[in-house]
């Protein structure tokens, strides 16, 4: 159901038969222009903050702080304050998120997770104060419950590329303590 909200792509490679389907299914021509995005160093107005971060779409970066905050203009939005962006980088998620794209997040705040791509902090106690560790992955978990209520017994954050060489990053039993979920992805911006 959630293709036919958010679209398909269809890539042909038999000319006769692309013509075809060109006479029922829009083309989308690769030369079309890129949408500039408007940054502001205030807020404003249908703005979402941007941050400065290189989120990893590999293994989780390299220890960041995100000590500067634009904005970025993104229209049709229902509640802006919701929402954030901020580049992804690696070729891991290239099925659903070139390179170098600048992405549309929602705030996480519940929620299952499980089948969504998310987008995931990583900290442990000896660096935690000198920045965190970001990553996106499609999000996974295990859970058990005991006597204290239910804890996550593994997660498992899932690439998505044509590339088999990249394996999920697997986090079990008390590594999953470190991770916080930020949000999860709505659609690429740029």
């Amino acid at each position: 159901m959630l293709r036919g909200i958010k679209g398909t792509f269809i890539y042909v490679c038999n000319s006769n038969l692309r013509k075809y389907l060109s006479l029922f299914v829009p083309v989308r021509s690769a030369q079309q222009q890129v949408a500039q995005i408007q940054f502001s160093n205030s807020p404003a107005p249908g703005c979402i903050p941007y941050y400065n971060l290189a989120v990893a779409a590999g293994l989780f970066s390299d220890l960041q702080l995100n000590h500067e905050t634009t904005y970025i203009r993104v229209d049709h939005l229902s509640s802006p304050t919701d929402y954030f962006a901020c580049r992804i980088v690696g070729e891991s998620m290239n099925r659903v998120i070139p390179n170098g794209s600048i992405c549309l997040f929602k705030k996480y705040t519940g929620g299952s997770r499980n089948g969504l791509i998310m987008l995931v902090e990583g900290t442990d106690s000896t660096d935690a104060e000198f920045g965190s560790r970001y990553t996106v992955k499609e999000y996974s978990s295990k859970k058990t419950v005991d006597e204290d209520g239910w804890h996550h017994e593994e997660i498992i954050l899932l690439p998505k590329s044509v590339d088999d060489s990249f394996k999920p990053i697997v986090l079990r039993d008390d590594q999953t303590v470190h991770l916080k979920v930020l949000g999860e992805f709505v659609r690429i911006i740029r």
